[in-house]
């Protein structure tokens, strides 16, 4: 166990003595300056109708809207499903006055001459 010790602090002493003379990062001159001309130019890319289209109050509008044509189409067919029977006796009465019927393209029968 004390070989253990006597191991972990050696190695923590390594780890500390291989910390010395170390300095702070420094990023390249001007960096943040390009960073932020390249962030702007990949936004300008969209040009102005780009910059309107990503604006939150814009969004939160446009899915307002599509939530509420959503919710009026899917009360509309629920009232829709109370009176499905008139619309199935109306159905009955054009599929009464147009009858459809199958016609062959070729006679099974072939004529020969």
């Amino acid at each position: 166990m004390s070989t253990d010790l006597h191991n972990n602090s050696r190695r923590i002493d390594e780890v500390m003595e291989s910390l010395e003379g170390i300095q702070r990062a420094k990023a390249p001159d001007f960096m943040y300056t390009r960073l932020k001309a390249k962030m702007e130019k990949e936004f300008d890319q969209g040009g102005p109708l780009g910059r309107w289209l990503t604006k939150p109050v814009l969004a939160l509008s446009i899915a307002a809207i599509i939530l509420i044509i959503n919710a009026t189409t899917v009360l509309k067919m629920w009232e829709q499903g109370t009176s499905a029977s008139s619309t199935s006796e109306s159905a009955q009465v054009v599929a009464a006055d147009y009858p459809v019927s199958v016609y062959p393209v070729y006679n099974e029968n072939s004529v020969e001459p």
